[in-house]
């Protein structure tokens, strides 16, 4: 596995360089800002990009596109729900729309699309069991939750088309109660540090109103 986390912009956006270290290919997840920072660590690794994937269109996520899809020449994915919201109308469409059930191949990894809404409309949050190793620990996959679930805590629903009662929703039915998940899932949120669904489980600050 190829899983490099820059922390970018005035907001501390996590932006993932994710892929498989066997055929070098990789997506970008939320490439927020500072996007020669992103080139640079892309050329650095050595690697071949074949898409930008986006969690949720809020600018701290998506400040860079252009300059990403442009200078790779590669595709856009993300969730046709944020563009129909009404919220993101200046914002590009995608090359590909993203919906519940879809998957990307990254080589021999396999990435799966959750729909996650309740930070924004059109949510997504990325999902692979193909991931079994994490600094050195055994682990059963990984989660790219970008601004839904964090370390601890949870995404904001005031802003953007957020719906508090859709967050709790989607953190419960589609990663706490998912059987396609286990605790032992790594979490990558779209700020801050990294988590388990297992820690969260237990010490998550609001997790009377998920489980």
């Amino acid at each position: 596995m190829i899983l490099l986390k820059l922390i970018v912009g005035a907001l501390g956006t996590n932006c993932y360089i994710f892929g498989s270290d066997t055929t070098k290919e990789v997506v970008i997840i939320d490439p927020g800002a500072q996007g020669n920072t992103i080139i640079k660590a892309i050329e650095d690794l050595g690697v071949k990009p074949i898409a930008v994937l986006l969690t949720h269109c809020h600018f701290d996520h998506t400040g860079k596109v252009g300059q990403i899809i442009r200078h790779f020449k590669i595709p856009l994915m993300y969730n046709r729900k944020e563009l129909n919201s009404g919220g993101f109308t200046n914002f590009k469409n995608a090359d590909k729309w993203l919906s519940e059930g879809d998957s990307i191949k990254i080589g021999e990894i396999e990435l799966h699309i959750l729909e996650t809404p309740g930070h924004s409309p059109g949510g997504i949050s990325f999902y692979s069991k193909d991931v079994k190793e994490f600094n050195g620990k055994k682990i059963d996959g990984i989660i790219f939750t970008g601004d839904l679930l964090f370390h601890r805590s949870i995404g904001r629903s005031d802003i953007g088309g957020g719906n508090q009662n859709q967050l709790f929703s989607s953190i419960k039915n589609k990663i706490m109660y998912n059987p396609e998940l286990s605790d032992n899932f790594i979490i990558f949120p779209g700020h801050m540090g990294n988590s388990s669904i297992g820690e969260e489980r237990k010490l998550n600050l609001f997790k009377r109103f998920f489980l």
